[in-house]
């Protein structure tokens, strides 16, 4: 169950269909989850299937919303947050370069990926 989501990157081909989306769950945690499928994703990955999930717990994303705020004043809430991931990332490659963002600032995060 999550309480806000937003869209940060849809792209829907012939040959692959692919959606990134941020969340924040009824447990506070902010998670970023994509999905790419299609011929294209069975070509290269071998399975029709491909998704990706980066969690960051409660606790580290009060962290992470502390950094952001230091240059960012407006990001106060997780709403606030939410519309500041989906101006930074919105293209696609919006969840590898969220987490890199992530290591750079020293968040800790959880990953899945299944195929």
């Amino acid at each position: 169950m999550y309480i806000l989501s937003t869209i940060l990157y849809e792209e829907k081909r012939e040959d692959i269909s692919i959606s990134i989306l941020a969340k924040i769950s009824k447990d506070q945690d902010l998670i970023i989850e994509g999905q790419d499928s299609g011929p294209r994703v069975k070509e290269l990955m071998g399975n029709w299937d491909y998704e990706y999930y980066l969690t960051i717990k409660s606790v580290d994303k009060q962290v992470l919303l502390q950094r952001i705020k230091d240059t960012n004043p407006q990001v106060i809430d997780d709403q606030e947050l939410l519309r500041w991931i989906r101006e930074n990332y919105s293209e696609n490659n919006a969840f590898s370069a969220f987490r890199s963002f992530l290591e750079s600032q020293k968040i800790t995060y959880e990953m899945y990926t299944w195929r």
